[in-house]
C-alpha cells in the first residue's frame, strides 16, 4: 500500500491601502513515515479501526495573525476494489498518538488547524480508517493535499 503526500504552499500578498505591501512567509515541510506505505487493511474475515501516524509536518509564518493549515481527507482506493474512507487530524509533535476523539472532520472534508500568532508549529499527521472484513486484496493508494495560508 502506498499513500502519496502532496504539499501545496500558498502565499498571501498583504496590501495596506495601496501604500505599502509585504509578503508574509508561510512555510511547510512534510515527511512521510514508514507506516504511510504499509497500512494494515485486515480484510481476511476480520476488521478493525486503525489510527496511524503517516507524516510529520512543520509549518511556520512570520505573519502576526498566524496561519491556517488545511489538510484533505478521502479514501484509499484501487481499481475495481471497495474504497476505504479515511479521516485526518494532527496533534502536537511528541504529544503522543491521536485518539478517536481527535478526528472531528469526516472523510471527504478538509481538516483545519489555525494559529493566531507568528511562529513555528510541529504537528504529527494521523489518519483513521476501517477496512471491510473481506476487503479486496491489492494495492490501494490515495493522496493528501496539505496547504498552509497566512491569516
Amino acid at each position: 500500500m502506498h499513500l502519496l503526500f502532496r504539499a501545496t504552499l500558498g502565499l498571501l500578498l498583504l496590501s495596506l491601502l495601496g501604500v505599502r505591501s509585504a509578503i508574509a512567509n508561510p512555510s511547510l515541510t512534510t515527511s512521510a513515515t514508514d507506516m504511510a506505505a504499509t497500512l494494515d487493511l485486515d480484510g481476511q474475515g476480520t476488521a478493525s479501526t486503525h489510527i496511524v501516524k503517516v507524516a510529520n509536518i512543520t509549518v511556520s509564518t512570520d505573519n502576526p495573525d498566524g496561519l491556517t493549515l488545511v489538510i484533505s481527507s478521502g479514501s484509499l482506493s484501487k481499481s475495481g476494489g471497495t474504497d476505504i474512507p479515511f479521516q485526518v487530524t494532527t496533534v502536537e509533535d511528541g504529544s503522543g498518538p491521536a485518539s478517536a476523539g481527535d478526528f472531528t472532520s469526516s472523510s471527504g472534508s478538509n481538516y483545519r488547524f489555525n494559529t493566531s500568532t507568528a511562529g513555528t508549529h510541529d504537528r504529527d499527521l494521523y489518519i483513521r480508517y476501517s477496512s471491510a472484513e473481506l476487503q479486496d486484496p491489492g494495492h490501494y493508494s490515495s493522496s493528501i493535499t496539505i496547504t498552509v495560508l497566512d491569516n
